[in-house]
């Protein structure tokens, strides 16, 4: 999630973040016109931004209706027949979303990760951006509803991160905030949100197992029916994790699905890439972790309800770029804690047009203003329903969202359209 936290900087509790390095946390309707093709626009003496087409495109389609369409709109899903769904469901809600919670249909989901609660280098909580107190109504709806809300546990500053390891103390101080937040759940457990994408001394990383291998005893012993989950990295061959060594305890395994290009990336091209690409993709991921041992059951991958919006040299598909992305949403975020989040997806596409990557089938548009070219990437109903499709014939555990409410609960309804009903959650 750390590119989504790139934008809390300026926020009083957000986080300073720097980039990951293979992938770190989209989207729907868009446009319903069709776009001919034509030679690339240059913008005018004014500065006015023009919409640009691909350069002879080989590798993309254009939008220009059927099921490869970028839509504008899409129909409601109120009611949803056919059998209970087999899959897990799992959204993040942000802290930072406020009272957004209120307008979405929660009962989209399985399970609800509250997205975040933050320790300290020596393992203690430090921020808790509300939780649970703040959030007592939310957390009230959602127990109406049967769905269980998790906080989740996160750290993503490097330093904290390799110091906080490198300690027996702070990891046992880290074991207890864990069961802590656990307890505050109810019972309904914690995840855990630790990320870093840079190479650790073996100390390091054997510190973070005892904390994931202890964890994972305690809370067996001491909250057998408490989930307990984890965030896990589409790629990361030097740094913290080593996949076969997570422990069975762990019944989510949060894959990462999405950053496959980042924000401070060297090229534009597809946030979360189903194939192609040379190799960042789902499909290689999951052979990563099949290799590892992880079982397939135990796998949900986490799409991204965000897109990227980034500078790049020509107007070519995937071209390098010359800076950082721009964040693209949706839904317009909260300006006083966001202000950059303000780029609409509906409002580019609705003025430059919209294409489809034929390989990865995430759509994208391009356009030049002053500076030169931009790509906006993106996901929405079609390249979606392509990955919810992929995690059903690979029998894997499910999908989550990153975050609830960045798509005005249009996706989400797309979401539960494809997987059918939630069965009712009993209560003890």
């Amino acid at each position: 999630m750390r590119a989504i936290l790139t934008g809390l900087r300026l926020s009083k509790e957000g986080y300073s973040s720097s980039r990951c390095k293979h992938t770190l946390w989209a989207f729907l309707i868009v446009l319903g016109m069709g776009c001919s093709a034509s030679s690339t626009v240059v913008p005018q003496a004014d500065g006015d931004s023009q919409p640009v087409h691909a350069e002879s495109p080989t590798d993309t389609d254009r939008v220009q209706g059927g099921d490869n369409e970028v839509k504008a709109t899409i129909t409601d899903v109120n009611e949803v027949d056919g059998p209970v769904r087999k899959e897990t469901l799992v959204g993040y809600y942000a802290w930072w979303m406020k009272g957004a919670w209120m307008d979405l249909d929660l009962e989209v989901y399985d399970r609800i990760v509250f997205f975040t609660t933050r320790p300290g280098s020596d393992g203690r909580i430090q921020t808790r951006n509300g939780w649970p107190h703040a959030w007592v109504s939310f957390l009230g709806r959602s127990d109406s509803l049967g769905i269980p809300v998790v906080p989740a546990l996160a750290l993503m500053e490097a330093d904290s991160i390799k110091t906080l390891f490198s300690s027996k103390e702070a990891v046992n101080n880290l074991i207890e905030t864990a069961l802590m937040l656990v307890e505050e759940s109810r019972g309904a457990g914690v995840h855990l949100d630790i990320e870093l994408f840079e190479a650790v001394v073996d100390s390091v990383r054997d510190g973070f197992y005892h904390f994931t291998d202890s964890l994972a005893i305690r809370m067996a012993q001491e909250w057998p029916e408490a989930t307990l989950s984890m965030f896990a990295p589409a790629f990361d061959y030097d740094g913290l994790y080593d996949l076969e060594r997570i422990h069975d305890g762990y019944s989510q395994i949060m894959v990462q699905g999405y950053d496959l290009h980042w924000q401070t990336g060297p090229s534009a091209g597809p946030v979360a890439t189903l194939k192609g690409w040379n190799g960042a993709n789902w499909e290689d991921v999951l052979i990563r972790y099949k290799k590892a041992g992880i079982s397939s059951d135990r796998i949900i991958m986490t799409v991204p309800y965000y897109g990227y919006e980034w500078p790049v040299e020509t107007s070519k598909p995937g071209a390098a770029t010359r800076g950082e992305a721009r964040i693209i949403t949706y839904a317009l975020i909260d300006s006083l804690i966001l202000p950059q989040y303000q780029i609409s997806i509906d409002e580019r596409v609705t003025e430059f047009g919209a294409s489809r990557d034929s390989v990865s089938g995430s759509p994208y548009y391009i356009f030049s203003d002053s500076s030169g070219y931009w790509q906006g990437w993106f996901e929405d109903e079609t390249s979606l329903r392509t990955k919810y499709t992929f995690v059903q014939e690979n029998g894997l555990r499910g999908i989550a969202t990153f975050p609830m409410g960045y798509d005005k609960g249009i996706l989400d309804a797309q979401l539960k359209a494809h997987f059918g009903r939630r069965l009712p959650r009993v209560k003890n």
